[in-house]
């Protein structure tokens, strides 16, 4: 599948990762169907996100 994991400040990029497996008894694979755009993300992608 596709996703555009975080590498580092300024660095985003489509890759091929690998489909999510079940792997304890508590975990659960969700679709995503909606996601937006928090006013922190353009600082994590710019790396001035202080913690």
């Amino acid at each position: 599948m596709k996703a555009a994991p975080f590498q580092g400040p300024g660095e985003i990029a489509w890759r091929d990762v690998p489909d999510p497996a079940v792997e304890d008894p508590g975990d659960a694979i969700v679709r995503v169907d909606v996601v937006t755009v928090c006013g922190t993300d353009p600082h994590i992608l710019r790396g001035t996100c202080r913690r």
